[in-house]
């Protein structure tokens, strides 16, 4: 997308220069021929320079759009994993640490929730029980987040370095076991912590549902 972008600026750069050079030749050159040229074929051609320029500039726009509108239906698809599991995965905490929608436009409010998971799990000494039962939600969708990597490595960097270690912290509680809970525990911060960051990363590029793009 980069590649492209620079690509066509240098582009538009180029007609530019062309146009430019073309309304010089009409300003100073006078004889019959030059006359013709500066009368006939340089207005022309400066009329097609200005179309290019517009036609490049509407073409990167929509481009950009689409780009804009595939980014967020993939966001989505990602962002649905996330909520399934601060819904249902920590249905266990006490009722004033229940997580909103988590929806992307939320970005402030998401951050303080989770923040606030993690200052209970950090500060508390959680149930094994309610550990069990978050290890065993995530170890049930190991593999669908595992298939969503590629998913992710289609957004920005920040989105696939969250979601890769969002794995990474899955597959290191798979293979915890017995009571460890200050393992588990730790773990589970890691991936909300990770989570904030994926959340972050929307919010600061404008990749999610709502959003318009930059």
């Amino acid at each position: 997308m980069y590649d492209e972008k620079i690509k066509y600026l240098s582009f538009s750069i180029v007609v530019f220069i062309t146009m430019l050079l073309l309304f010089i030749l009409a300003a100073v050159y006078n004889s019959d021929f030059i006359g013709f040229l500066t009368g006939n074929i340089i207005p022309e051609l400066i009329g097609i320079c200005i179309e290019v320029l517009i036609i490049i500039w509407v073409f990167e726009k929509w481009q950009k759009q689409r780009q804009h509108n595939i980014d967020t239906v993939n966001e989505k698809r990602l962002r649905e994993y996330l909520i399934f599991f601060l819904k249902y995965g920590l249905k266990g905490l006490p009722s004033q640490y229940k997580i909103g929608n988590f929806y992307g436009q939320d970005h402030i409010e998401n951050e303080k929730e989770i923040t606030a998971i993690i200052q209970y799990l950090s500060a508390n000494d959680i149930d094994i029980d309610l550990l069990k039962s978050m290890k065993n939600h995530l170890c049930i969708d190991k593999t669908a987040f595992e298939n969503l990597l590629e998913v992710a490595s289609l957004l920005t960097d920040n989105h696939f370095k969250a979601w890769i270690r969002i794995v990474y912290f899955i597959n290191k509680i798979s293979h915890i076991h017995g009571n460890n809970k200050n393992e588990l525990k730790q773990s589970i911060i890691d991936i909300l912590q990770n989570i904030k960051r994926f959340d972050k990363a929307s919010y600061e590029n404008n990749i999610y549902v709502g959003a318009k793009a930059l």
